[in-house]
């Protein structure tokens, strides 16, 4: 993390803001908490000043940060590989933004029209939800099937009260599981073979600039 500042949300309550920048890829982020500001200063990176957050005994430094933060930006859009499609980013941006806030009724949308999109760039078949997630994980057997099964396991929890066009939004704790597998889904399809297809090009790459080349006058 490279900086913070407190501001005020309301007349009583002081909220802080952290900018966090990826060692990895070196883009930024921002982190929204309520909880009074728990950094310590841990030196200097590239000229600029850094901190690090206080560790508790017995907890994970992942735990400590999803109890600490109520809203991040940027989410999947940022870390999604841009080789899936940007629609498809947007909308899984746009969920999570939702669900951050708990506008749950708009999540629940985004995510269905995640599902509705991807069926229509699969050209998957099904007039609802769980015929578009039965026709997806046949359309693309390379994607692990747990993803398309926790999908379809979620919606018929979830509907056992309700019909579809009835039902407005899942539950948090629903979207959550959703929008994770989702994003499995989305890496996997699209990602994943491109990822291998550049494996196998350093591969051949590799073995061609230990053949020889033939002279010109050969």
């Amino acid at each position: 993390m490279y900086d913070h500042v407190t501001f005020d949300w309301t007349d009583e309550k002081p909220c802080t803001a952290y900018f966090v920048r990826c060692e990895s890829c070196h883009h930024k982020s921002m982190h929204l908490s309520f909880d009074p500001p728990g950094v310590v200063n841990s030196g200097s990176w590239s000229g600029t000043t850094t901190y690090r957050f206080r560790q508790v005994e017995g907890s994970s430094l992942s735990e400590i940060l999803d109890g600490l933060f109520f809203y991040s930006v940027p989410t999947s859009f940022f870390v999604l590989d841009d080789r899936v499609p940007r629609p498809l980013r947007e909308l899984l941006t746009e969920a999570e933004g939702c669900l951050k806030s708990n506008y749950l009724t708009g999540a629940s949308a985004c995510a269905r029209k995640i599902v509705y999109e991807l069926g229509v760039l699969s050209e998957a078949e099904g007039e609802n939800y769980d015929e578009r997630i039965k026709s997806l994980k046949e359309k693309h057997p390379e994607v692990d099937p747990t993803f398309f099964d926790t999908l379809l396991t979620i919606q018929q929890v979830t509907s056992a009260k309700v019909h579809e066009n009835s039902y407005d939004g899942w539950q948090s704790k629903h979207l959550r599981v959703i929008l994770a597998s989702l994003s499995e889904v989305l890496h996997e399809i699209y990602v994943v073979p491109a990822l291998r297809a550049d494996r196998r090009k350093q591969v051949l790459a590799l073995r061609d600039s230990l053949t020889p080349k033939p002279k010109p006058n050969e």
